[in-house]
């Protein structure tokens, strides 16, 4: 029988061939928040991390929100203008290829044979522009 991971007690999934249990290794742990590496040389140390929010992966620079955050508090400062620029910035769920795939995109990629193309392309923006009208 397996029961809860963390509190002491042997994951049979976890051990090696003669029921013995892997040895715990230490390893980076990241904050995901900011981004700052802590190492967890025992499993005591990784438990209070784990509870703290840390993980195993390294964020990346847009998960840490570092550059796309500058760049919105500057366009906020700036004006009106940007502000409205700053607002459509903070609104993007960007991934790690920074790309959006909206409703547009995939109704466009559907319609398509040749994706992407320059009449992909323009179909989108015009699709985009209909949307913003509204």
């Amino acid at each position: 029988m397996m029961k809860s991971r963390g509190m002491g007690i042997i994951n049979p999934q976890k051990m090696k061939a003669g029921g013995k249990v892997k040895a715990f290794k230490s390893h980076m742990m990241y904050d995901k928040k900011t981004g700052k590496g802590v190492k967890a040389p025992t499993m005591a140390k990784h438990l209070e991390l784990k509870r703290k929010g840390f993980g195993h992966t390294k964020p990346t620079k847009m998960n840490v929100g570092g550059k796309v955050n500058k760049v919105v508090k500057g366009l906020e400062k700036a004006s009106k203008t940007h502000a409205k620029q700053a607002k459509t910035l903070k609104s993007l769920k960007l991934k790690k290829g920074g790309s959006v795939k909206d409703a547009c995109y995939h109704k466009v990629k559907a319609s398509y044979k040749v994706f992407p193309s320059a009449y992909a392309s323009g179909a989108i923006a015009k699709c985009r522009k209909k949307k913003g009208k509204k």
